[in-house]
């Protein structure tokens, strides 16, 4: 799909090619195809990465009371300071072109969203009634954090990773699109943008597809964030968001 043919070149959209061609002869739509495939994967793979980070990192912050809850709230509010593209650019910049690259500048910038949000559910779960039960029936940290700090993160992080992951791909375009993402040739949308730049007057299917694909993808994404959002928020009002306590609870502590 990267191997250019200059005798089809800005061939309008039609018989042989559905959405046209570009300046090379490439088919527009294998492209747009492809690099939604490499955007969405490498988008989710960037999530995971950055939800596990950041979690770990809030979680320090939120639960954890001294020096190591301190630094970590210190880290994320410095980090926080930047506003995101412009840090992305940034460390992006520094760092050069390429896949591995991108992904580490990204990761930079959106870490800091997972660990905000779980180290505010820890301190909430700090002061809350369930830890002091937990504690009264004997149950080691590990457990409580297992049993009981996770499972009330994870609701949370899955909704907010939903969401990240159009935010990551919509920012991997626009690092693309000024020669910060991956190394040409590639099939990323932002390139294509950025290459369709010089024939947009006459051949503007090079520049809207792409576009279009990137729109519809940040889209069902968001969609996608505020349908858990929504599924986790009643599932939590049915079931009063509560967790069996007393000997029962306190048997199910002290064997993790």
């Amino acid at each position: 799909m990267n191997a250019t043919d200059l005798g089809e070149s800005l061939r309008a959209p039609g018989d042989g090619h559905l959405l046209g061609t570009d300046s090379l002869g490439r088919d527009v739509l294998m492209r747009t195809v492809a690099g939604g495939r490499e955007s969405v994967l490498l988008g989710l793979a960037t999530v995971a990465v950055v939800a596990a980070v950041g979690v770990a990192v809030g979680l320090l912050g939120g639960y954890l009371v001294g020096p190591w809850g301190y630094v970590a709230d210190k880290v994320v509010t410095a980090f926080q300071a930047f506003p995101s593209f412009v840090l992305a650019v940034a460390v992006a910049g520094v760092l050069g072109p390429g896949v591995p690259n991108m992904v580490l500048a990204i990761a930079a910038v959106y870490w800091t969203q997972f660990a905000r949000l779980s180290r505010a559910l820890a301190a909430s779960f700090r002061r809350s009634d369930r830890l002091k039960a937990a504690r009264m029936c004997g149950a080691p940290t590990g457990a409580i954090v297992v049993r009981y700090l996770l499972p009330q993160v994870a609701g949370p992080t899955i909704t907010l990773a939903a969401l990240s992951v159009s935010d990551v791909v919509l920012t991997m375009a626009g690092l693309s699109f000024i020669g910060l993402g991956p190394e040409r040739p590639t099939n990323d949308w932002g390139a294509m943008m950025a290459e369709a730049q010089p024939t947009f007057q006459y051949a503007i299917w090079c520049m809207l597809v792409p576009m279009a694909a990137l729109f519809l993808t940040v889209a069902v994404f968001n969609l996608l964030g505020d349908t858990l959002r929504e599924a986790l928020d009643a599932g939590s009002q049915a079931h009063g968001g509560a967790r069996p306590s007393g000997p029962a609870g306190c048997a199910r502590d002290t064997t993790g």
